[in-house]
């Protein structure tokens, strides 16, 4: 298929399936609100309310990492069985396998326009000061982008091998989820001759440097931010190579 026209029919099904998606709904796109809304109410009732263990201006410090982790996580673990779900069209259609991943990562990164949005409106109206360092935003969700797509890719290419696989991502990212220090400063928490460990995970990084932006008025930390982008950049290379390798194959196997 020429690139023209992937492109095109990458387009037109992520938005096929972003309307199919909010057509099930009475809220309709208001549930890509709620959903990361609920998600912080019960973090903010546990750890901000029973167990006392909040931090100052708790709420938007747990509303930027929960903002955040949603769309890491729901676009790793809904793509990593999209080449597997694709078998029906990939066998009525010569077309690179790459496009399943793909839909669901931009599917996601277009629902987090809005709770990003809401993030942002939420944050003036606290009040958070607005400063200059919020200039880095457009940086950080680029870095972002490009680590959600790369471990998304991988564990698509491999999820059709192994398809219990799934369980074992959907673990990993919970996890992962915890070390994350989405309802706790990290510095506070974590001995210093830990935290290079939890540093190795970008999410907490990127977790970091959001906070530091948006309710800090700091600017990131450029060093780290270079080593995870090329980090991510290294393994975005490889997901998609690996794809492309096994491209004649996923058809045989899903």
């Amino acid at each position: 298929m020429k690139l023209n026209n992937f492109r095109e029919l990458l387009i037109f099904k992520t938005g096929a399936n972003l309307r199919i998606e909010i057509s099930q709904y009475y809220l309709n796109y208001l549930w890509w609100v709620i959903n990361p809304l609920m998600s912080m109410m019960i973090f903010y009732i546990v750890f901000g309310i029973f167990l006392n263990r909040g931090t100052k201006d708790f709420v938007p410090f747990l509303l930027c990492g929960i903002t955040s982790w949603q769309w890491f996580a729901n676009t790793v673990n809904n793509a990593s069985a999209s080449i597997l779900n694709g078998k029906g069209l990939m066998q009525q259609v010569d077309i690179h396998k790459v496009f399943f991943p793909l839909e669901v990562i931009l599917s996601n990164s277009f629902k987090h326009i809005f709770a990003l949005t809401l993030l942002l409106v939420f944050l003036v109206c606290y009040p958070i000061q607005i400063s200059i360092h919020w200039l880095a935003l457009p940086l950080l969700l680029a870095i972002q982008f490009i680590i959600n797509t790369a471990f998304a890719l991988l564990c698509a290419a491999i999820v059709p091998f192994i398809p219990d696989l799934r369980f074992v991502i959907n673990t990993v990212l919970q996890l992962v989820f915890f070390a994350s220090g989405i309802f706790f400063p990290i510095e506070r928490v974590i001995l210093p001759k830990h935290r290079i460990l939890i540093y190795m995970n970008p999410m907490a990084g990127l977790i970091k440097n959001y906070r530091s932006i948006l309710l800090d008025s700091s600017w990131p930390d450029w060093t780290y931010l270079l080593y995870i982008v090329l980090g991510g950049a290294v393994l975005l290379v490889f997901s998609v190579w690996v794809i492309h390798r096994l491209n004649r194959l996923y058809p045989r196997i899903c």
